[in-house]
């Protein structure tokens, strides 16, 4: 029997090009995430440095954040209506890695507002970074492996998530923090160059329909139940989790041990890998990824309610931990029934729609967080976990209404 990592890189008995074609994708996705996640903690970092303000450097990753879900629909309708949908998105990415670059010229230099307007083009395409990426592993995977596929996706987000931000802190630690803002637009620039060398097989070239509206993507979200219930709850359970700094922040201070905030999140994020990495052994057969994303997020949720209680903080970073592990299998599920339940024709419109509602949702959590910042620590964890619980319960229950359909049971895109 093999090995547990031997299962999670052997994708199967295909051909050898199969697999290099898959390493190739992650490889580029896993370096513009990095980007991506990393230019949320460098922005910060760098306008303290440049201005002295770290509220301007608020306002610099809320104006990165925020675009995603206006661009999200043009975004999606490009890449779906796009004879090569790879070179639409490595073109998306690479202005991404343009525009981060820029505010190390503009900032402190030139009217804040231009800085803004960099920024906002580079959230405009961030949806091709989040969910225009993860809908083209449909047409890259073996269809005997797509839920493995996915779930090595999800774990790209997961290493993104640390190698990013760990990278800026490296960076702007031994240069500066304007070295490690470059840095990242030059990570971001060789995935840009890594997705537009990709080549889907000829086949699934082939089936590709180029008739998507502009907001089919859209409609197909509203119309379908089960679409819909996984879009909402994923969203709505953001609200709570988006704050997830915040409140770990909160908590450590009440500890007195303010510089282990890191060391929580840390914890979540190693739990997610773990997670993504369980999920990628042993994946649940598609039929049931709706009803796993919503459920899971319930698992998310309920460790973090129970941190509330404790007064350990070691047993709180184990908590975290748990409530991290459930993160790799809800988000290697939600993709995989995004990709289940959408039609060729506006699958990408689907997965950036949806990614753009879940970066709008944690933007909007965080201030919600801000709101509640003279609450105790216990009570601000308590409203987040209380977001994903209450998201996945009720979306288990509306799904539990319906038939459940099988895999391949696609939307169709008129």
């Amino acid at each position: 029997m093999s090995s547990p990592v031997e299962q999670v890189t052997e994708l199967g008995p295909g051909s050898r090009r199969d697999r290099a074609r898959l390493a190739h994708y992650l490889v580029a996705a896993l370096l513009a995430r990095a980007a991506d996640e990393g230019a949320r903690v460098a922005l910060v970092i760098f306008a303290l440095d440049r201005t002295g303000s770290a509220a301007v450097g608020g306002t610099l990753v809320a104006t990165l954040l925020l675009p995603h879900v206006v661009a999200a629909p043009l975004v999606g309708a490009l890449v779906d209506r796009s004879r090569r949908p790879a070179a639409v998105l490595a073109g998306a990415i690479a202005v991404f890695a343009g525009t981060l670059a820029a505010p190390v010229a503009l900032l402190g230099h030139a009217p804040l507002w231009q800085t803004y307007l960099v920024l906002a083009t580079a959230g405009c395409c961030g949806p091709a970074v989040t969910g225009g990426l993860t809908s083209q592993l449909a047409a890259l995977a073996d269809p005997r492996h797509e839920a493995r596929a996915f779930a090595l996706d999800s774990l790209s987000y997961n290493v993104a998530g640390m190698v990013g931000p760990a990278m800026v802190g490296l960076v702007a630690a031994a240069a500066s923090p304007s070295t490690a803002t470059l840095a990242l637009a030059v990570a971001a620039g060789l995935g840009a160059l890594g997705v537009a060398s990709l080549r889907p097989p000829a086949a699934a070239a082939a089936e590709q329909t180029r008739a998507a509206g502009l907001f089919q993507g859209a409609r197909a979200i509203v119309r379908e139940p089960a679409l819909r219930t996984i879009t909402l709850a994923a969203s709505f359970g953001q609200l709570g989790l988006g704050g997830m700094a915040v409140v770990a922040t909160t908590l450590a201070a009440a500890a007195h041990e303010p510089s282990r905030a890191g060391l929580l999140l840390s914890v979540t994020a190693g739990g997610a890998f773990v997670g993504s990495l369980l999920w990628a052994w042993r994946p649940l057969p598609a039929s049931r990824a709706p009803h796993v994303s919503v459920w899971a997020m319930v698992a998310v949720g309920v460790p973090l309610a129970l941190a509330a209680t404790v007064h350990s903080l070691p047993l709180a970073a184990a908590l975290f931990a748990l409530s991290g592990l459930f993160t790799g299998p809800f988000a290697a599920a939600l993709f995989l029934a995004r990709s289940q339940l959408a039609a060729e024709a506006i699958r990408t419109q689907v997965f950036t729609i949806a990614a753009g509602l879940k970066v709008a949702a944690a933007a909007i959590g965080v201030g919600l967080l801000g709101l509640a910042a003279d609450l105790p620590a216990s009570a601000q964890l308590l409203v987040v976990a209380a977001f994903p619980v209450v998201a996945g319960i009720v979306g288990g229950v509306l799904l539990q209404r319906r038939p459940r359909s099988g895999a391949g049971g696609h939307i169709d895109a008129c």
